[in-house]
This record gives C-alpha cells, structure tokens and sequence, in this order.
C-alpha cells in the first residue's frame, strides 16, 4: 500500500488549509505518485500567510486604541486581555505553521521520498507490512474523527456559554480565534501522522529483529552443513537489510525534525500560553466573583477552552516518547540475538549495528530548543534552570582556586 495514496484526503485538506504547496499525481500503469510544484498553490499559501499577518496587525493597533478608550471592571478589562492574548498567539501559531509549509516544503517533499525509498528497502525483511499499514490508515481516521469531535464539543459548549453572558460581543471573537485554531489543529495531525509513520518502520525492525537467528537454539535439531549455511546467509542479508532501513528511518526523524521543528515550538509555546492565562483568569475570576451558577459555568469553560490545547501538547508528547522508547528497545533486542562465536563477519556486523543505535539515537526536537517526549513539562519548567546553575559551577570551578591543605 502506497502511504502517499492513503495519506491523500489528508493532503488535499492541507491544500484547501494552505499547509501543503504539492500537487500530487498518479503516474501511469504505476502505484506511485509524482510531486508536482504548483505556482498556483504556492500563490494561495502566501495570500493567506499575507491576510493574517495583516489581520493581525490591524488587531493590534485596534486593541491598543480600545484599551485607551474604555473604561471596565477590572475583572472584565483582564478577561478582555487574556482573550486578546490567546488569540494574538494562536495567530502567530497559524502564521508560523503556514510559513514553514512554504519554507520547508522541499524538506516535506524529501521526507516522504525518502518515505517510498524506505519502504521498498524494508521488502528485504520479509516482514508483512500490509496489514499494519491498512491498519494504520483506519488509526488515523480514527484520530481525525475524535480531534474533530473534540474541538467541535470544546468551541460549541464556549460559544453556548458566553451568549448566556448580557452584551456579549463574544461571537466576533469566537469567529476569528476559530479559523486558526482548526489550521493549528491540522498542522498537529500532521504531525501526528509522520511521527506515527516512523513508529511503524520502528516497530516493523523490531519484528525483524525479533525474528533473527544466527545460530540454532537446539543442537538435536541442526540441519545439514549447506542448509545451515544458507540459513546464516540469509539471517545475514535480513540484518543487513534492518541497518539500511534504520538508517532510512533515522533519517526520516532527521527530516521531521527540519520540517515540524518550528511548527511544533510555536504550537506547544501557544498552548503553553493559552493554558496558563485560562488558569489565572479561572483563579483570578473565583476569588473576586460571587460563585453563582452563571459564573461556575464560565470557570468550566475556560477550563473547556483549554482542553483542546493539554490534549495536543500531551498526544505529541506521548507518540514521541514512544517512538523514542521503540528505538531504544531495537539495542535490547539486538544483544538478544544468537551469534556464532566463530564467525567474526556475523560478530563485526552485530557490533556495527550496536554502535550505529548508539550514535545515531531517535529523538524529536522542537527547532531544536527543546526534545519532544514524556518530560517536555519537566524540560520546560526546569531544564534551563539546571543549566544555569552548571554553567555558573563551571565558571566557579575554574576561577576559583582549589583551598590549601
């Protein structure tokens, strides 16, 4: 199964979005499909990437004069700020998820050849990857059906209670935080597909891996000298073969890292920004309020509002993570194989492998400010902190002299 053809409602989507400059096409008497540069899908990417620049420039200066014009309570001019503040982010979000679509688009088109070069070298596994990859299509439309759900519950039950509220103008900016956020939201499945992509190639070398035998476990049952022979020519190829598509699939990381690394540092900061200001306005809004029933419904809908935004951050987190993890499991499961202690050609080759998982590690890095997995909380809050305070022990391990004994 081509990945490109399963992959094509989402690509046609991300064309409508402006996430995606290549025009597909099948070539003929063939399964494979040609990427074509399309001037006109490039026009259209820019276009939008120009209007909401320009909206959001004009935002700026229309809330600045605003500002200096009314008058509110406190509580409201705040809520006002901290909404203007999570839609000037998730503009910015939009505006950098449609601007790497262009600028790294070469880097997409590169992923997904390299994508098809992997996929006829893993044939050499002699591992069956049809019905994993037909179940990975379903996967995914699964996926794409619960974030839709998701934003759709989230963004109706927020506009259901914000129309509660007298003279509300929250429908205006409900319309224009909503656009963005359904781009940002795109630009995450996407994500979310290419990581899923190489935990399948990861998980396809781990069958393989599993399924190696250089050796026979039984000596009752060794077969004669030429199949033997055979047999341990053939083990050979096949982990030869799972070098080469490691080395395919760490490439494939290296080109998600080049493609997504700015898409994925503006999105997790933006959610990081929209979590934090609903919780001080939640906070903020409960100490200086009266707990009526129509103020309880608004706490819940800040916090509403900002689940589709922790459920990003934490599904990123955890394919990555995982994906890391199944890398990591390819070293165990390679000491694990049998060798023959008198072929050093098998042994040499073991080793290779071990130092190749040992150099070349799988990890996915946000623009490379920070590595996307299960600690991205702890490496956010923290890690620059540790590094502080390493830095200024090492300045003071080399100016300050060593005390006399």
């Amino acid at each position: 199964m081509d990945m490109l053809r399963a992959l094509e409602p989402l690509h046609r989507i991300c064309q409508v979005c402006g996430l995606w400059p290549w025009r597909l096409t099948s070539l003929p008497d063939t399964e494979g499909i040609l990427f074509r540069k399309s001037r006109m899908l490039e026009l259209y990417g820019w276009s939008i990437l120009t209007a909401a620049s320009g909206f959001t420039v004009y935002d700026l200066i229309l809330e600045s004069n605003r500002g200096e014009q009314d008058a509110e309570s406190p509580i409201s001019s705040i809520g006002q700020t901290v909404d203007f503040i999570q839609l000037v982010g998730m503009r910015v979000a939009h505006m950098a998820a449609l601007l790497e679509a262009l600028w790294q688009r070469q880097v997409h088109r590169e992923f997904y050849m390299e994508l098809g070069g992997t996929d006829e070298l893993s044939k050499a596994m002699r591992v069956n990857e049809d019905a994993g990859r037909l179940q990975m299509g379903r996967q995914m439309t699964r996926w794409a059906v619960w974030m839709l759900w998701g934003y759709a519950f989230s963004q109706g039950f927020i506009l259901g209670t914000k129309l509660l509220a007298p003279g509300h103008r929250f429908p205006f900016y409900w319309l224009w935080y909503l656009l963005p956020l359904l781009v940002c939201g795109l630009r995450y499945f996407q994500i979310f597909t290419a990581v899923h992509i190489v935990r399948q190639r990861l998980d396809e070398l781990l069958v393989a891996l599993q399924q190696l035998q250089l050796q026979p476990k039984s000596q009752a049952l060794e077969p004669a000298p030429g199949e033997l022979a055979e047999l341990v020519q053939a083990t050979v190829d096949r982990l030869v073969a799972v070098r080469l598509v490691y080395q395919r699939v760490w490439a494939l990381v290296t080109l998600m890292n080049r493609g997504y690394g700015l898409s994925m540092l503006i999105l997790v900061g933006n959610d990081f920004l929209a979590i934090t200001s609903n919780c001080y306005w939640m906070f903020l809004n409960f100490r200086q309020t009266a707990t009526t029933p129509y103020d309880i419904l608004q706490l819940v809908a800040s916090a509403v509002w900002s689940a589709p935004h922790l459920g990003n951050v934490l599904v990123l987190s955890l394919l990555c993570d995982r994906a890391a993890q199944c890398a990591n499991r390819l070293a165990l499961c390679l000491h694990q194989v049998s060798v023959d202690l008198r072929n050093e050609s098998h042994n040499a080759l073991i080793t290779q492998f071990s130092l190749q998982l040992l150099h070349q590690r799988l990890h996915f890095s946000a623009a490379g400010f920070f590595t996307v997995d299960c600690t991205l909380l702890y490496t956010v809050s923290w890690k620059p902190r540790e590094n502080i305070n390493e830095t200024v022990l090492l300045y003071f391990r080399l100016w300050v002299p060593p005390p006399r004994i």
